[in-house]
C-alpha cells in the first residue's frame, strides 16, 4: 500500500481483519446469505462440506479486499499527495542557450502554438514552458493567475519578460500537471506548498512554490543550472583588489568569511565559487562539507547535507554533528539564529575554514547583528577574517546605451548616499532596442565591498563599537566600498548612474 508506513499497515490490517471477522460473523447470521452455501450445493448436485467453506473463505477475502482499497483510498485523501512523482526525460525538454533574450517573440509564438494544439493535454505546454525557461537562461518562471487569464513571466538577469498567456480553461490541468511532476498535493488549494523538479540529466533542478491567491493558485519555479550557475572566482565580477584578498582568504586553514547581501545578490554563487577555488587549490587533501537549504546545485567532490523543516535537521543540529564528520572546510547555508552563531564561531577557532552568510545592511554591520545574537564581541573579533558585501546590478544593453550628462536627479540621489564631491564627466543611460527588447539593460554584474579584519578593526569590534564606527575606520584604512565600485562601472558606461544609486542605497 503505497503513502502508508510499515506501521501503519499493520494498524490497517489489523483494523480491516477485525472488522472483516465482525461483518461475516453478521451475515453468516443473515438466513438469506446464510443459505446460499446450500443453492450452490443444489445447483451442482453435491453435499460436500467443501463448497460452504470455499465460499466463505471467499467471501472473507472479498471484504478485506475492499476494506483495504478503502482504507487506501482514504488515505490518499487525508495525505492528499499524488501516487508518483514524474521525472522529466531528457527526451521531454529541448534547450537551446545558444539563443538570447532577441529570441522570445519567437519563443511566444512557439508556446501559443503549443497550449493550441495539445487542447485539453498540457504535458507538451509544461515541457515546452520549461525548455523555454532554461534556454534563455531565466532564473525564475511565474505563473500568475487573473480573473480573466493566466499569464506566465519569465525572470531573466533582474528583468521580467511576459512569455504569454495560459487559457483559463487549460490552467488547471496545467497546475495539476506541475503538482504532479514537484511531488506536491494535486488536492490541497488553499494552502502554500513547496517542492521540486526533478530531471534525467542532474545538471537541471528547479525548486517549484505554489501559492492561493483569490484568482487561483500562483506557481514559482526558480530554475537551477548547474554549469551555468557554477563560475569560477575570476569569472564572477570581483575588482583586481578584492579578488587578491579573497583568494589569500581562501588560503587560511581556519577562521570565518562572511557573506552578506540581500535575497538574490548572488552570495551562494560566490561560496560556491570559493569552494571550487579551495578545491583546486588543495585538490584531495581538502574535506569540503557543506550545509544548505535548499540544495540547489550538486556538485562532485562536496559533501553537501540539506537542512530545514522537511528534513528535520536544522543549521545548528546540523553543524554540531558535521564537525565530528572531520571537515577542513565548512559552507553553512546561512546563519539564522544564537545557537547556529555559537557553534558556527567554536568551528572557526578549532581549526576549520567556515564560510557562511548574514543578513545585515552593510559588512560593518554584520558584527552588530552577531552580537545581537549573543556572540561575544571578543570571540568575532578574532574569529572572523572578513566580510563580503555584494549587490547585483543591471548592465546597460551595449547596442542603445548612450552618454548623459548628470542631472539634478542623479546629485542629489550621489548626496543622500553620502558623495558630497559630486564627480565630474558623462556617464550612461540606455533608452531601449530591439535587442533588448525596450527595457535598456541586459545582463547583471555584481558589485562588491570586503571589509577585512585588521587588528585595529579587532579593537574597534571587540569594544562592540556602532557600525558606522567600524564603517568609517575601515574606509580609512582604505576598503573600497560598493558605491566606489558602482561609480567606477557607471563611469566605464556597464551602469546606470540611477541603477546604481537604487542598488546601493540597500
Amino acid at each position: 500500500m503505497p503513502k502508508l508506513s510499515s506501521r501503519d499497515i499493520i494498524f490497517a490490517r489489523i483494523a480491516c481483519f477485525a472488522s472483516t471477522a465482525l461483518i461475516t460473523f453478521i451475515l453468516s447470521r443473515i438466513d438469506s446469505v446464510k443459505g446460499i452455501p446450500d443453492k450452490i450445493m443444489n445447483a451442482v448436485g453435491t453435499e460436500s462440506a467443501v463448497v460452504a467453506v470455499v465460499f466463505w473463505m471467499l467471501l472473507v477475502f472479498i471484504i478485506y479486499d475492499v476494506l483495504m482499497r478503502i482504507v487506501r483510498s482514504l488515505w490518499i485523501q487525508v495525505r492528499k499527495t499524488p501516487d508518483n512523482i514524474g521525472v522529466i526525460r531528457n527526451s521531454d525538454i529541448k534547450i537551446n542557450t545558444s539563443r538570447g533574450i532577441g529570441a522570445i517573440p519567437a519563443y511566444r509564438v512557439e508556446f501559443e502554438d503549443v497550449l493550441n494544439s495539445t487542447k485539453d493535454n498540457v504535458i507538451g505546454a509544461v515541457n515546452t514552458l520549461i525548455s523555454i525557461g532554461f534556454s534563455l537562461g531565466a532564473s525564475d518562471i511565474h505563473i500568475n493567475p487573473d480573473p480573466e487569464k493566466v499569464t506566465v513571466i519569465l525572470r531573466i538577469q533582474g528583468n521580467l519578460y511576459s512569455l504569454g498567456e495560459i487559457p483559463r480553461h487549460l490552467y488547471s490541468h496545467f497546475a495539476r500537471r506541475i503538482k504532479i511532476l514537484s511531488g506536491l498535493s494535486i488536492y490541497k488549494q488553499s494552502i502554500p506548498q513547496d517542492g521540486q523538479l526533478y530531471f534525467e540529466d542532474k545538471s537541471y533542478t528547479a525548486r517549484v512554490a505554489v501559492f492561493p491567491t483569490a484568482n487561483g493558485e500562483r506557481i514559482a519555479m526558480r530554475l537551477v543550472n548547474v554549469h551555468a550557475r557554477i563560475m569560477d572566482l575570476e569569472s564572477i565580477g570581483m575588482p583586481e583588489n578584492v579578488l587578491l584578498d579573497c583568494k589569500a582568504l581562501l588560503n587560511r586553514s581556519q577562521g570565518m568569511i562572511i557573506i552578506t547581501g540581500p535575497t538574490g545578490s548572488g552570495k551562494s554563487t560566490t561560496m560556491f565559487s570559493s569552494l571550487l577555488h579551495i578545491q583546486k587549490l588543495r585538490k584531495d587533501s581538502v574535506n569540503i562539507v557543506t550545509l544548505e537549504d535548499p540544495i540547489e546545485t550538486n556538485l562532485e567532490g562536496f559533501f553537501q547535507t540539506q537542512v530545514g523543516q522537511n528534513t528535520g535537521l536544522t543549521f545548528s543540529t546540523g553543524l554540531r554533528s558535521v564537525l565530528r564528520q572531520d571537515p577542513d572546510v565548512i559552507m553553512l547555508g546561512e546563519i539564522r539564529d544564537e545557537e547556529t552563531a555559537t557553534i558556527a564561531v567554536r568551528a572557526a577557532m578549532t581549526g576549520h575554514l567556515l564560510l557562511t552568510t548574514v543578513h545585515a545592511t552593510s559588512t560593518a554591520g554584520v558584527f552588530n547583528r552577531l552580537s545581537q545574537m549573543g556572540i561575544d564581541p571578543v570571540e568575532l573579533s578574532s574569529t572572523v577574517h572578513a566580510v563580503i558585501s555584494q549587490r547585483l546590478c543591471r548592465q546597460l544593453c551595449p547596442a542603445c546605451r548612450k552618454k548623459t550628462e548628470l542631472t539634478d536627479a542623479h546629485v542629489r540621489q550621489l548626496k543622500l548616499l553620502g558623495v558630497n564631491e559630486v564627480p565630474e564627466g558623462s556617464f550612461y543611460e540606455a533608452d531601449g532596442c530591439p535587442q533588448c527588447l525596450g527595457h535598456g539593460f541586459r545582463g547583471r554584474i555584481a558589485l562588491f565591498e570586503i571589509l577585512l579584519v585588521t587588528d585595529t578593526l579587532r579593537d574597534f569590534i571587540s569594544r562592540g563599537c556602532p557600525a558606522y564606527e567600524l564603517s568609517k575606520e575601515a574606509r580609512k584604512a582604505g576598503m573600497a566600498t560598493l558605491l566606489d565600485h558602482g561609480l567606477e562601472l557607471a563611469r566605464e558606461g556597464r551602469i546606470s548612474l540611477m541603477e546604481m544609486t537604487r542598488i546601493v542605497s540597500d
